[in-house]
């Protein structure tokens, strides 16, 4: 039991701080409100776990033994991340933005393949906190469960905030400051990338 409460404080800890997903999820919020950006939630949620599963496989001795693949995801992700920065900071305005939709489930799951702070969550839940006592298949689901379980609450609270954030400042120059904030968010968000 000792090894779930570490597992559950560590991916609170990883799952609830800024970073390239939580940054989208409060401008997705923000854009599209909560339940739109529910797909996306859910696709975060499913993309660690399936992560998590690919790491204890050991697709993830793979991805990071290859450099050549390592610096190609961290380019594709990064690259991601700007084009959507740019499009929600030249909004204007959380209403009636150029992003016409939110992320949906698929893309929001295929996203994290791209995320090196969801390689390295994946990796220390694995590495760290899969139990001894259970068989590797039954350890690795256990892992990964318990992640996504963490992580649906979290990811929602960062859509729900950014949908409150823009209901409290919609409208006119407010509208177009949270654009702008938000754009620069994600945008230095792809710091996070490469450090």
């Amino acid at each position: 039991m000792q090894w779930l409460i570490g597992l559950v404080g560590f991916s609170l800890v990883s799952a609830g701080t800024p970073g390239p997903n939580n940054v989208l999820l409060w401008a997705s919020g923000a854009t599209f409100g909560f339940r739109r950006t529910m797909p996306h939630v859910v696709g975060t949620a499913l993309g660690i776990g399936a992560m998590t599963l690919a790491v204890a496989a050991g697709v993830g001795l793979i991805v990071t033994s290859l450099p050549a693949l390592t610096l190609l995801m961290k380019v594709a992700g990064s690259a991601y991340l700007l084009v959507l920065a740019y499009r929600i900071a030249r909004a204007g305005s959380t209403e009636g933005t150029s992003v016409s939709r939110p992320m949906n489930l698929l893309e929001a799951t295929t996203f994290q393949a791209v995320n090196p702070k969801g390689w390295i969550f994946a990796f220390g839940a694995v590495t760290t906190f899969r139990p001894d006592e259970s068989s590797a298949i039954a350890g690795s689901l256990a892992v990964a469960v318990t992640m996504m379980a963490v992580i649906l609450p979290c990811a929602a609270a960062w859509a729900v905030a950014g949908g409150a954030m823009s209901r409290l400042l919609s409208g006119g120059g407010a509208g177009r400051g949270v654009s702008l904030v938000l754009g620069g968010l994600v945008a230095v968000s792809v710091l996070a990338v490469w450090i």
